[in-house]
């Protein structure tokens, strides 16, 4: 039978909204159920009543480590988020955590601002780091790297997880599944909304109607050895608005295209914009990884993999950059 766990997912909130909702949309792609706080509020009974009788209905747990230690639980003077790990480590249940790997890049508003908060984290992740654990430093590593630790403890840890209605009898695990299926349906549905959103911190980077220089180099007639030795008083320079260099790309990227042919469908568009002949300029190489690294750190494109006899790398447009497209480039009326 085919089986599906359930996996709680244990952090800090607010200062880790985008890395949740990576290794949410990680957990779903491995027909996994993410289980958090913030989707169970705790009702009539304290807050760690209800926090541990969710981690006992769990097969696997997930801990988040930012530059946080977190909301602090009045009696044990713990932060619910090491109280979680403890509680799963006393309960047997399979862990795998994840800190930061450079806490002191992180912006002030998302780390400790106290000495005790900072030597508390750091006596927590001492701990962590006893247990089975990784760093990472941006959302999409973290979510890579929980999905393969996952298929480290599937493999390792097997848990008596969930299966079909139809492959079980009992009524109780049908009404449990029903259940689960509705959480996982509304996950979904919150991810899906949240891909339609700008990244999180995205409005500290240059974007819209801000303008970029870009330098043109004029290929040389006859190359010998080294052809980047370009003569500068041949430079074209031209100032670009972001939106004019994404609604230039955007079309070509509607669908996937392999990484190899990055060339003609993020910078051939560029040239084509500003009537410069591709034939006789080449756009300045840092002006290329800027214009890339900005479009991702925009979330309006994206790259991954595809493993196929080999691996296979793509670019396209989020849906984010996709639903950006058509508000700026459809007609109105």
């Amino acid at each position: 039978m085919e089986k599906k766990y359930q996996v709680f997912v244990s952090s800090t909130y607010q200062d880790l909204i985008e890395e949740r909702q990576k290794v949410i949309e990680a957990l779903l792609g491995k027909n996994c159920f993410p289980v958090g706080m913030e989707y169970f509020p705790a009702a009539n009974e304290d807050q760690f009543t209800v926090i541990k009788k969710l981690i006992d209905r769990c097969d696997y747990y997930i801990l988040i480590i930012g530059g946080r230690y977190g909301s602090i639980e009045p009696k044990s003077g713990k932060s619910y988020t090491q109280l979680e790990f403890e509680y799963a480590i006393s309960r047997g249940i399979p862990v795998a955590s994840f800190y930061h790997a450079e806490p002191s890049k992180l912006p002030a508003e998302r780390v400790e601002s106290t000495e005790v908060g900072k030597q508390k984290l750091g006596e927590f992740k001492k701990n962590v780091q006893e247990k089975l654990c990784d760093s990472w430093k941006e959302p999409y590593e973290l979510a890579f790297k929980v999905s393969r630790s996952l298929d480290y403890l599937f493999e390792n840890s097997p848990r008596v997880g969930w299966v079909k209605a139809d492959a079980i009898s009992s009524a109780e695990a049908n009404k449990e599944i029903l259940f689960l299926k509705k959480e996982n349906e509304k996950l979904l549905e919150q991810v899906n909304r949240l891909s339609l959103r700008a990244p999180i911190g995205s409005e500290n980077f240059q974007q819209g109607n801000d303008t970029y220089n870009i330098i043109f180099h004029k290929r040389p007639s006859f190359s010998w050895g080294d052809d980047k030795e370009y003569e500068e008083k041949d430079d074209i320079q031209r100032d670009v608005s972001w939106n004019e260099i994404f609604l230039s790309i955007a079309p070509g990227l509607f669908n996937p295209v392999p990484y190899t042919e990055i060339q003609n469908y993020l910078f051939k568009p560029i040239h084509k914009l500003l009537g410069i002949s591709e034939l006789d300029y080449i756009i300045d190489e840092k002006n290329q990884e800027v214009i890339e690294i900005q479009l991702l750190a925009l979330g309006l494109i994206e790259t991954d993999k595809v493993i196929e006899n080999g691996v296979y790398t793509y670019c396209t447009l989020t849906p984010y950059g996709r639903a950006e497209m058509v508000k700026l480039k459809a007609i109105k009326k």
